[in-house]
């Protein structure tokens, strides 16, 4: 069964049985954090594992990122798993620019590098040193 979250917001969230989890469609971000923080708790409530599908979410902000960071380090805390299911290659493409693939749970047989979708591969940027950045913070 199909709830918006209200008229004009960008996310639609779907619960699901069978796995039990939801799924998102839309946009997470400042404006429909409210939701998805009340998405994430409803499934930390649960008894069991639960699946979240992020195949439909068409942008992921910081926020959104850390706030389902949270919900999966609770939910590991009482020994089940929040799995993420299929992230859209938005949600793909943060999590692999903030190194966070490892905060998450990925639905079994699956990783980061492994989902379905597809995302450009950006050359790696090697870290600068702090004291070249010290040096050139100095010189300016």
């Amino acid at each position: 069964m199909p709830t918006n979250t209200a008229p004009g917001w960008q996310l639609e969230v779907t619960a699901t049985t069978n796995p039990p989890g939801a799924r998102l469609m839309g946009e997470i971000d400042l404006a429909t954090l409210p939701i998805f923080d009340l998405t994430l708790e409803l499934l930390a409530g649960c008894t069991s594992d639960v699946v979240i599908d992020l195949s439909e979410v068409t942008f992921l902000d910081i926020g959104g990122a850390r706030a389902l960071a949270h919900a999966t380090r609770q939910v590991r805390d009482v020994g089940r798993r929040l799995w993420i299911r299929d992230p859209s290659p938005h949600v793909r493409h943060l999590i692999a620019l903030l190194g966070w693939a490892g905060l998450y749970d990925w639905e079994p047989g699956m990783s980061l590098a492994t989902s379905s979708a597809t995302v450009p591969v950006r050359a790696e940027r090697k870290p600068v040193p702090a004291q070249r950045l010290m040096a050139s913070a100095s010189a300016a």
